[in-house]
């Protein structure tokens, strides 16, 4: 605003332009830069209402991507506000709520129009990660086993109680909620993901970055088969996607079981079904033996039995030893054991 009006007085000095005409650029100036349009575009102004309950209420309204209706409290948490991924110093309400701009407080009671033009998220801001979300293989993938309803930006990345309080991409909340999401699709991975270092340490609270959720080796928007040569796991990116938290990752590093599989039941039916068709498809029993989860399910079998093995003799021991005190004082002597 101050470069614009010193760029016009060096013109008027220059080229010696009426007085006229100067003063009345300048009225125009001062009328659309006044304070009071300046202060009212400020979020200090807009929170000045949507912290205060007496203020502000619920409304009821359309959901601009899926349709929906639905109720939303008008009222902002402003500590929450700060913290989300909105909260920046260079991020303004009527950024979004675009129909603020040319209203005139004094003619408009509560300070603007009833009825604010609806926020749509991929229209006004982020356009490109919405793009490769919706066209890309994922939610083809969806769309081809009818899954309904599709998720939207807002089902990953809307805060607890608001789109506008998304969190931070670092944010322990955030990467918390990423699991479980996709969990919600993903059951059997999810449960495998937990039996690896990466889930059990998230499992006890540690979410930090330096420990790897879904999307850090999935992906975000792009997320692709790690059969796809173009996924972050693909065969020419593993190294890569592991190096982010693991220097030196090599060809061996890249063989390690992500998603162990020797607590999953459906893993030892399948080996069961394909050693049986064995001679028909040779093939089966073949990739399993050559899969890295092969030795840690026989190094789990071989622990399960160790324990059963352990613990029956110890029961059986302690059980003969017991009905042997108990016939022994129905007798009326002094058990070996006593002695």
């Amino acid at each position: 605003m101050v470069s614009l009006l010193k760029t016009f007085l060096e013109v008027y000095d220059h080229n010696k332009i009426s007085k006229v005409i100067f003063l009345s650029f300048l009225l125009l100036f001062i009328s659309t830069f006044s304070s009071k349009n300046l202060f009212a575009q400020e979020n200090s102004e807009c929170l000045e209402c949507h912290t205060d309950p007496e203020e502000v209420d619920i409304k009821v309204r359309v959901d601009p991507v899926t349709g929906d209706v639905e109720i939303v409290s008008m009222l902002v948490d402003e500590e929450a506000f700060h913290a989300s991924a909105h909260g920046g110093e260079d991020f303004y309400c009527i950024d979004c709520h675009a129909d603020l701009e040319d209203v005139d407080l004094e003619e408009t009671e509560g300070g603007h129009y009833p009825n604010l033009q609806p926020v749509d998220c991929i229209t006004f801001c982020h356009d490109d990660p919405a793009e490769e979300y919706l066209e890309g293989s994922h939610v083809q993938l969806m769309r081809e086993n009818d899954i309904e309803p599709i998720p939207t930006c807002k089902h990953c990345h809307a805060g607890e109680k608001s789109k506008r309080d998304t969190p931070k991409a670092d944010d322990l909340y955030h990467r918390k909620d990423t699991i479980e999401k996709c969990g919600e699709c993903h059951i059997e991975y999810f449960h495998s993901y937990r039996n690896n270092l990466h889930g059990q340490i998230t499992a006890l609270g540690h979410l930090d970055t330096d420990i790897a959720t879904c999307v850090d080796c999935h992906g975000q928007h792009t997320i692709l088969n790690s059969s796809d040569p173009e996924s972050t796991l693909g065969p020419e990116n593993a190294i890569e996607t592991c190096g982010n938290c693991h220097p030196g990752a090599n060809d061996s590093f890249i063989k390690h079981v992500a998603h162990p599989q020797y607590k999953n039941l459906g893993y030892y039916k399948s080996a069961l079904v394909a050693l049986k068709n064995i001679r028909k498809d040779p093939g089966q029993i073949e990739s399993i033996v050559k899969s890295p989860q092969i030795i840690l399910t026989i190094l789990f079998v071989i622990y399960i039995g160790l324990l059963l093995m352990t613990f029956t003799q110890f029961g059986a021991h302690t059980l003969l030893s017991w009905l042997g005190t108990i016939l022994d004082e129905r007798k009326g002597k002094e058990s070996e054991h006593d002695k």
